[in-house]
């Protein structure tokens, strides 16, 4: 049985038009990209109880216990280049961020490029890639999400549980899974549009009010060159602005680590 059947709005191109459901899979990102491929509409949703082989960012495993989280992975089809697919991890972010607000109050942040924090530990995570044709073409893009709803303290790995949370966690409150994806799915729908009409600009002032780094000093390590320097945002394109002794940088994101984000 889907629990989330009911909030399939079954209108193509927007977030949540078919819900397809697992009790486990791999990864949610895998079953989207042959939905994907095989020419699913946009905003074909996947949502998985159980991830034996969740990915986050850069190939990192992602801890998916079952049954207390939201791991999902939403196909959508923006009018971008693909050199533009990993600033959707952005978009996500502020949906995810927007999603959240209102249940936990004031304790929301975005950690650039692709975490969601709550109280200063990460809640969840961000991943979007690419589908392509056999020219290489872009077709669609993969946002997959994975946000610790009611997992329990007891329940986090040992070496994480001075890094990450959950909602129930930071609140004491279990939420409604349900609820929370449709939020989620809703909140998307609305800033993928904005983004195909106004660009990412249209959405840099929402994430700017989540950023959990903005004014810190941090470590960027990028292809083995560290720089140290305090973050000044984000600019109209999605790159981190770091202020460093030889001026303001721009960090695109990619294969770079923040040190120093969670002390």
């Amino acid at each position: 049985m889907n629990p989330y059947k009911s909030i399939e709005n079954e209108t193509p191109g927007r977030v949540g038009c078919r819900i397809h459901y697992f009790e486990e899979v791999g990864s949610t990102q895998d079953v989207a990209r042959e939905l994907a491929q095989s020419g699913c509409a946009a905003g074909t949703v996947v949502i998985a109880e159980l991830q034996t082989k969740g990915r986050g960012r850069m190939g990192r495993a992602w801890h998916s216990p079952a049954g207390v989280n939201l791991y999902t992975t939403i196909v959508v089809r923006p009018r971008m280049k693909i050199s533009e697919v990993a600033r959707m991890s952005l978009v996500a972010g502020v949906a995810a961020a927007d999603t959240l607000a209102p249940l936990a109050p004031g304790i929301v942040g975005l950690k650039w490029p692709n975490d969601i924090w709550l109280s200063g530990r990460k809640s969840g995570g961000i991943i979007s890639e690419a589908v392509t044709d056999s020219s290489g073409s872009l077709t669609a893009a993969m946002l997959g999400i994975g946000l610790n709803l009611n997992l329990r303290a007891g329940d986090i790995p040992p070496e994480l549980r001075d890094k990450a949370t959950s909602l129930l966690i930071a609140t004491g409150v279990a939420c409604d899974r349900v609820g929370v994806a449709a939020g989620l799915f809703s909140n998307l729908d609305r800033l993928v549009a904005d983004i195909e009409s106004g660009g990412f600009a249209a959405i840099r002032p929402a994430w700017e009010r989540y950023s959990a780094l903005t004014g810190k000093q941090v470590t960027v390590v990028d292809a083995g060159i560290r720089e140290t320097g305090k973050v000044r945002g984000i600019d109209d394109d999605g790159a981190l602005l770091l202020e460093t002794p030889s001026g303001v940088r721009r960090i695109i994101a990619g294969d770079v680590t923040l040190e120093g984000a969670y002390s």
